[in-house]
């Protein structure tokens, strides 16, 4: 019930004063015994609040001026409850009438203060509970597109070995380490480009709905604004790498400074496979070592940790991962071989042999190759099961070979009836 109180209450601080006054006289909410509204009813107050919105210039600091978009944002466990806005005059004040307060439910709301300047939007919480004539004194600070007080990381990396590919997650990490907002998305090009990992395909992001990151062909862009304090903006993504062979060399450049969080390589079987592929981390000589890690559950993986390592503007990370399940050679050429012995026998499979009526089958032929893509199949069958043969090959070659068994049955079916 207190549950169910406190959120009309917050329901009811949002709501516009001649909205909030019809249920008074309508009855729809309870007067109590003694007459009055319930509690939280009755503690409500509205309070005019003004903003004093400054900027920081080389000169120092100055009042805004007319014509900036000032809001304030009622928040309640970390959403949204309502926000109001307003401009501001030729002092740089922006009046705000009517915020509501309400001490029966004040601890479990907060407000804060945002500030559009050039193009981008700066946050301030309010600390304590609005009052009557209220000034909140704001100041935004310089806003450039110099990228060399940005900083990335590579956070988190763990790949997973696929068929002819890597799957790879990726975590990165943006901050600003100077004092003036850096706004990417003035950057030619709409923000911060990022490069995958080269040969890398197809990236995608956790949060497609981020307005502030976008997967354009095989970069991540980044076109948000990183506020000064070393604040942090965050993303992850998923890409694949195909690769030929058992090794594969990772290398990936960043246009900015980007340290090393965690590489990490799994040991185990994984889901969707029939026996483990585990891999191996080398890199060469330098400050990034690997090491052998076990979860309490038992499974083991090879790791990377960047232990705060970082690498300069257009230096690539590169290390090499080894283990990886490419199929041998000869089960190419077999697979190749295979293929082109069914086009033969489809093609030139019949022996002839001529009589007094013309040419014939030879039903001692049929009958050979008929056992001997029996037992073709079954060997095939007995590597699929064993995970030595991928269920699209093994799919691919039993539909040719299951033809050419309906081919050679219906051919004996046609001797039989000759004879």
């Amino acid at each position: 019930m207190k549950q169910l109180i406190s959120c009309l209450a917050l329901l009811c601080i949002t709501c516009p004063a001649a909205v909030m006054a019809q249920p008074y006289m309508g009855g729809g909410v309870k007067k109590t015994a003694g007459g009055g509204l319930p509690p939280f009813f009755a503690s409500m107050k509205r309070h005019d609040i003004t903003v004093r919105v400054s900027e920081q210039t080389a000169d120092g600091v100055k009042a805004s001026g007319a014509g900036v978009n000032v809001g304030i944002r009622i928040m309640a466990g970390g959403a949204k409850i309502k926000d109001y806005t307003e401009k501001t005059r030729a002092d740089g004040t922006a009046l705000f009438e009517g915020v509501p307060s309400n001490p029966e439910v004040q601890r479990a709301i907060s407000y804060q203060v945002s500030v559009e300047h050039d193009g981008v939007k700066f946050p301030f919480d309010i600390d304590g509970i609005p009052t009557d004539e209220a000034e909140v004194q704001v100041t935004v600070g310089g806003v450039t597109t110099d990228i060399s007080n940005v900083r990335a990381s590579h956070s988190f990396i763990e790949m997973f070995p696929d068929e002819e590919s890597l799957v790879v997650r990726h975590e990165m990490r943006l901050r600003n380490i100077g004092d003036q907002v850096i706004n990417l998305g003035a950057l030619p090009g709409g923000g911060l480009k990022l490069p995958c990992p080269e040969g890398a395909k197809r990236p995608g992001l956790h949060d497609e709905h981020d307005p502030l990151v976008e997967a354009r062909g095989t970069d991540i862009i980044f076109k948000g604004a990183l506020l000064p304090g070393g604040q942090e903006a965050s993303f992850s993504m998923v890409y694949s790498i195909p690769y030929d062979k058992t090794g594969f060399e990772w290398s990936q450049t960043m246009p900015v400074p980007t340290s090393i969080g965690l590489i990490v390589a799994p040991k185990e079987r994984q889901k969707g496979h029939r026996k483990a592929f585990p891999l191996t981390l080398h890199v060469s000589d330098g400050p990034l070592k690997t090491e052998d890690s076990e979860l309490a559950g038992g499974k083991r993986f090879q790791l990377i940790r960047g232990h705060g390592h970082e690498l300069k503007a257009g230096e690539a990370l590169r290390f090499s991962v080894t283990g990886l399940p490419v199929a041998p050679n000869w089960k190419i050429y077999a697979l190749v071989g295979g293929v082109l012995a069914v086009i033969f026998i489809v093609l030139f499979g019949f022996r002839r042999r001529e009589t007094e009526d013309g040419p014939v089958l030879s039903r001692t032929h049929l009958i050979a190759e008929r056992d001997r893509l029996v037992r073709a199949l079954a060997r095939m069958r007995r590597a699929h099961d064993r995970g030595k043969m991928s269920e699209v090959r093994f799919t691919k070659e039993q539909e040719a070979i299951t033809a050419r068994l309906v081919s050679l049955y219906r051919a004996l079916d046609r001797t039989e009836a000759a004879r």
